[in-house]
């Protein structure tokens, strides 16, 4: 079955985000279509009611290409600390929310894991395309494991990636850069298992 895309919609308005994905895909070429993201269109944002990171993805991905009736792309990620039974996980956004900033989130994670040296983690990204016009839906779900580091180092990046090295590495993603992060993350493992699987369909 061919999906014939000529467009994708990455369904978020996260400037970091919507590069990372860009960045990825711009790396196979083979790939021809245009990526928009969020920015681009008006339209409310959903709840995330679900406990997994895959439903939730479904769950956005159907709500926003639903709006625009375009294939939409959506992921739902997040930071899973294991000395912390995962948390934050799937509410690793309304963590920031409640904290109100990145830096009081770090500040209250420093304070939780205080007595923890090394902490691992991982980040797990769950991400979905799903093309309205025929209705498929096309899944993958990566992880990037790692260790949790205080205080914050790096500049680049977005999100959680001053505090989380990666395994096999001793910098954060922030002091890595673009460059690695985007060979090695969660998001780009994701994407390019959804993408081998959209090519066989093409």
């Amino acid at each position: 079955m061919g999906y014939m895309i000529h467009k994708i919609v990455v369904a978020s308005t996260n400037e970091g985000k919507v590069k990372e994905v860009k960045g990825v895909l711009d790396t196979l070429k083979d790939l021809e279509f245009a990526v928009e993201s969020l920015r681009d269109y008006a339209i409310t944002e959903p709840d995330e009611p679900y406990n997994s990171f895959l439903e939730n993805a479904v769950h956005k991905a159907k709500y926003y290409a639903k709006h625009i009736q375009q294939p939409t792309l959506s992921d739902d990620s997040g930071l899973c600390i294991q000395p912390l039974a995962d948390f934050p996980g799937v509410k690793t956004k309304d963590l920031v929310e409640e904290c109100g900033t990145l830096k009081k989130a770090f500040a209250r994670l420093a304070g939780l894991l205080k007595d923890h040296k090394k902490p691992t983690a991982y980040f797990n990204c769950a991400m979905v395309l799903y093309i309205p016009k025929t209705d498929v839906l096309i899944p993958y779900e990566a992880k990037m494991h790692g260790t949790i580091t205080f205080p914050p180092k790096g500049t680049q990046g977005f999100g959680f990636d001053p505090i989380f090295i990666p395994e096999g590495f001793d910098q954060t993603l922030a002091e890595l850069g673009d460059s690695v992060k985007n060979q090695i993350s969660h998001r780009s493992k994701a994407l390019k298992g959804l993408v081998e699987k959209l090519r066989q369909g093409l």
